[in-house]
Order: C-alpha cells, then sequence, then structure tokens
C-alpha cells in the first residue's frame, strides 16, 4: 500500500506518526487541484490510498465570518464525488466537516439563517451521501475528537499563524490512530470475541458471597456504573461481536444471576460460551475458542484483576488483554473509547452481524443433534435451504468481510475489499458467488463464497465459513461454480490451494471433488484441474 496525504493546511507532523506507512505528503493547500486535476500526484498509478484531512474552517474562507458564500466547499465536494468515480480503484479516506466552536453570530447562531452550525450540517448530509454512493470514500467523525479532547488540547494558534499548521501534536497522534484503526475496520481486521469475567467487572460484589440477586447492579451509584457497562455491551453484541464469560464462581450461582436478577440487561442467551469454574482461565479461553471454532488471537479478555490478566498475557500472548479502569465510573466511556476503537472496529455492519450470537448457539443446537446422528440422517433432519447468488451487487460488503476474517476453509486467503469486488462483478471475465444458508435452527445468512475467472475457468477464491463445514454446502457452491465455466463452453477448470498457516483443513477439497493435481511448488501451492462433461 502506498499512501498519499492531502490537505489544505500544513499537515507534514501528521507523516512521522503514520510511519511505517508508507505515505506522501502532497504540496501545500493541493487538495483541490490534485483530486480535479489529470495526471496529479492523486491519480499515480502507486497511489492506493489518498487521505483528505482538510480544515473546515480554512475551506469555508470568509463565509466563516458571514462574508460570502461557501460554494468553495460544494466545489470541494463536488470535486471529491468525480474523483471517487474515476477512480474506483484507490480508497479515499476523509474526516467530515468539523468548524471550530468560535461564532460571531453568538447565541443567535442556532437559529440564524446563516448558522454555521445549519450550514456544516448540511455539508456533512452531502459528504454522507457521496459515501453512500461511492464505496471507496471512508468518512470519519472529527467532532467525535474534539468532543472528547476538547479544542484547547487539539488546536493550535501559535503554530497555525507561525507555519500554518492547525493542529497540535496531540492532535497528530489522534488522527494517525483514527486513520489506522478505521482502515482496519474497512478491511474487517477485527477481533470476534470478547471475553469478560464476572465478580467486579459484569457486576459489583462476588457473587458466591452476597447471592446472585445480591451483587451490586442497579438504576443507582455504583450499580449504576455495570448496568449502564451491561448496557454497552449489549450495544456491541449487535455488531457482531460474540460474548462469553470465563468466571471463578460456581456454575449454578453464575446462571441464576444471568436468568433471574431483575436488574441484569445480559441474559444467558447474549454468551455464546460461559465457563464458570475453578480453572485457570487460560484454559477455558482455550475451550472457548473450541467450541467456538475460532483462534484466540481472535479474542480479547477483560477483567478487573491485575493477576488474571498478567496470567493471560503470559499463557496467551496473542490475547488482547487491555488495563481495565482504575475507576468503575469510566467502565462505558472506556469500553466505548478505548476497547471498542482498538479491537472491535467496524466501518459496516451487516445482517449477519446483527445475528451473529444467535448463529453461534443455533450452531451448538446443530451439534448436539449431530450426536445422535449418522451424518445423511443429520443432514436431513436439519433440512437445509441453500440459495447461490451471482453478482450481487447488495452483498459486497458481507463478500468483503468473508475474503478478509475466513481463515480454515479459505483455499487461497486472498484478501479484497468492496472496491475489488465491484470490479469482478462489474467484470462480465468473473462472476463472484454468495452461498445463503437456513436451516431448521434458523437462518445463518451467507456462508460461503467464490469468486471465478470465467475468461481462464479458474477458480481464484473459494471459501467456507466454519460454522457450516460438514454440511455439504461447500459441494453445492463448487457446482455452481463449474455450471457457471461450463455455460461459457469451456472443458476444464482450475482450482488452486495456497497453504497457510490455519487452512490445513480444506488441503484435499479439490481432490477429494474429482480435481486431478497438475503441479506443486516448493512452498505447497498446488494446483489443480477438472474436465467439465459438457451436457
Amino acid at each position: 500500500m502506498k499512501f498519499l496525504l492531502l490537505s489544505n493546511v500544513n499537515v507534514q507532523p501528521l507523516l512521522a506518526h503514520l510511519q511505517p506507512l508508507e505515505v506522501n505528503c502532497g504540496a501545500y493547500n493541493s487538495l483541490l487541484a490534485d483530486l480535479s486535476t489529470a495526471n496529479s500526484p492523486a491519480t499515480a498509478a502507486d497511489i492506493t490510498h489518498v487521505l483528505c484531512l482538510f480544515d473546515a474552517d480554512t475551506m469555508m474562507g470568509d463565509a466563516r465570518y458571514g462574508i460570502g458564500t461557501f460554494e468553495q466547499c460544494n466545489m470541494f465536494l463536488a470535486t471529491l464525488s468525480g474523483f471517487c468515480s474515476r477512480h474506483p480503484e484507490k480508497v479515499v479516506v476523509i474526516n467530515s466537516f468539523c468548524l471550530s466552536a468560535s461564532r460571531q453570530l453568538g447565541y443567535a447562531d442556532v437559529t440564524h439563517p446563516n448558522s454555521l452550525r445549519s450550514i456544516e450540517a448540511s455539508l456533512n448530509e452531502e459528504l454522507i451521501s457521496i459515501a453512500k454512493a461511492r464505496s471507496n470514500l471512508l468518512v470519519f467523525d472529527m467532532e467525535l475528537l474534539f468532543r472528547r479532547y476538547g479544542e484547547k488540547v487539539l488546536l493550535s494558534n501559535g503554530l497555525w499563524y507561525a507555519g500554518r499548521v492547525r493542529y497540535t501534536a496531540r492532535m497528530f497522534e489522534l488522527l494517525a490512530s483514527t486513520i489506522r484503526q478505521m482502515l482496519a475496520a474497512y478491511t474487517h481486521q477485527s477481533r470476534k470475541v470478547l471475553i469478560l469475567d464476572l465478580d467486579n467487572t459484569l457486576w459489583g460484589d462476588l457473587v458466591g458471597e452476597v447471592g446472585p440477586n445480591g451483587v451490586t447492579l442497579g438504576e443507582e451509584g455504583a450499580g449504576r456504573c455495570y448496568r449502564d457497562f451491561q448496557r454497552a455491551l449489549k450495544a456491541l453484541q449487535k455488531t457482531g461481536v460474540l460474548l462469553a464469560i470465563t468466571s471463578k464462581n460456581e456454575e449454578a450461582d453464575v446462571y441464576e444471576a444471568l436468568d433471574t436478577n431483575p436488574m441484569m440487561i445480559l441474559r444467558r442467551e447474549d454468551f455464546a460460551a460461559i465457563y464458570a469454574d475453578w480453572q485457570p482461565k487460560a484454559e477455558n479461553i482455550i475451550k472457548i475458542a473450541e467450541a467456538l471454532n475460532l483462534g484466540t488471537d481472535s479474542f480479547v479478555f477483560i477483567d478487573d484483576n491485575p493477576v488474571e490478566r498478567a496470567a493471560i498475557r503470559k499463557f496467551l500472548p496473542e490475547v488482547a488483554v487491555p488495563e481495565f479502569p482504575d475507576r468503575i465510573e469510566n467502565l462505558q466511556t472506556w469500553l466505548f473509547g478505548e476497547v471498542m476503537p482498538a479491537h472491535f472496529g467496524k466501518y459496516s455492519i451487516t445482517a449477519e452481524d446483527a445475528a451473529k450470537t444467535e448463529q453461534y448457539r443455533a450452531n451448538a443446537a446443530r451439534q448436539k443433534l449431530a450426536a445422535s446422528f449418522d451424518l445423511d440422517g443429520y443432514l436431513r433432519e436439519l433440512n437445509i435451504e441453500c440459495n447461490i447468488h451471482v453478482n450481487a451487487a447488495g452483498q459486497l460488503t458481507r463478500a468483503a468481510q468473508m475474503t478478509q476474517k475466513t481463515n480454515q476453509f479459505n483455499l487461497t486467503t486472498r484478501r479484497y475489499d468492496v472496491t475489488d469486488l465491484e470490479r469482478f462483478v462489474k467484470s462480465a471475465e468473473h462472476a463472484v458467488l454468495m452461498l445463503d444458508y437456513r436451516d431448521r435452527f434458523g437462518d445463518e445468512g451467507s456462508v460461503a463464497l467464490a469468486i471465478v475467472d470465467l475468461a481462464g475457468g479458474r477458480i481464484d477464491t473459494f471459501l467456507t465459513s466454519c460454522r457450516v463445514i460438514g454440511r455439504k454446502v461447500e459441494t453445492r457452491l463448487l457446482e455452481k461454480a463449474i455450471e457457471l465455466c461450463r455455460d461459457r463452453g469451456l472443458q476444464k477448470v482450475i482450482g488452486e490451494y495456497i497453504p497457510s498457516r490455519k487452512n490445513k483443513m480444506a488441503a484435499s477439497f479439490y481432490e477429494n471433488h474429482g480435481f486431478k493435481p497438475l503441479f506443486k511448488s516448493a512452498d505447497g501451492r498446488v494446483t489443480y484441474e477438472k474436465s467439465i462433461d459438457a451436457r
């Protein structure tokens, strides 16, 4: 990746904070020119990301003081939209319009016809509409930084008049971390599971001492702190994060608290896994990973006890272990302000994300059923329904998410973002296949993906969620991919297996479906071929 940083003010100090990313800085105040001019640095073939960090006060010009119009802002938005349209292969990152707190209209700014508040809102509304239409445009809310830290911390009048540097060193640090977290969210690099302690974490006091209905949890004082923390966790769960518990307690006490305490926001069904016993928490985290069929590198662990946190860092260093707040009244803001952006960032939320916990709980019910049947009988009992979509533009966010996050049954582990998949969908030489799954336990949503190069008869990408492995949906998807190649008049189809640290379970997939190996490289990559029978 190679980045170009553009602005209407001096943002050179940001470069040091973005290392080791490869970032070049455009000329001073070249933002509008670089986006509108053919053959500008922003159009260079090696530039993959364009960072547009503008100062809204400066862009408003004299209109900021009620003199003239804000036409330059509208011109900028039109130019931005045009650039994103002409260069769908480039990811453009931009901040929202955020005017400083100075208001020449004073208290009248709220209702005055020339209200800066209204102008700012209308400009952001237009910016958001462009982002909805251009999937390669990523917008972050600059106002959130100012709300949290304040202008006195983030803006520097001295630097501005000395060298047109608008921001302080602290602001440049925050901008760099925001950009990194946003790009990670866009490419679906967030973690999947939040593992929680209970006593003095999810509620106050020790449930084993005060009883399931005696823990500190309520609408006042310390109880409200824990209850609001649970509200925040519930909101996090709805974005697709799985919640789990590992607690040194008696299981019966934990279940009674979750099921019967009237102040509990989170209930038993909100957790994908619960381990309440006296075993080391590192062992229980490994059990949770096995139960959910996920790697521990996708876990975050929250515990008020520093000894427990240190143990997880020592024995499971791949698990993220944030420090716990010193004061419980900061629990909610800590979760939203620090834990979520660092580990559970989302740029888009799909229907599958919102139903994630329900899907994993339904999968546990399927596993219980599987223990009582032979495979064929089990599959008949599930009443599986599959629907395969070809080039469905409305599913590209989910498709990109799957290429970024699926590791175990992923034959090539090629990663694509939404802009890449849009090009495949629009190309007559490619097909993007998405398989939706449901059975008698519930709707799993989109669980399998294939990208087929129809010109070469090659399966570029083939992956399936581990939640449905063993239910033969991968066979149905492969049959559809071969069918599309057959309809093109092809006589052979090529498949690839590229080994990774996590995808060994997929190594024999093509051979098990009648493909013959053509050659194998020294790094373990295997190319397969299968003849296509004419109908």
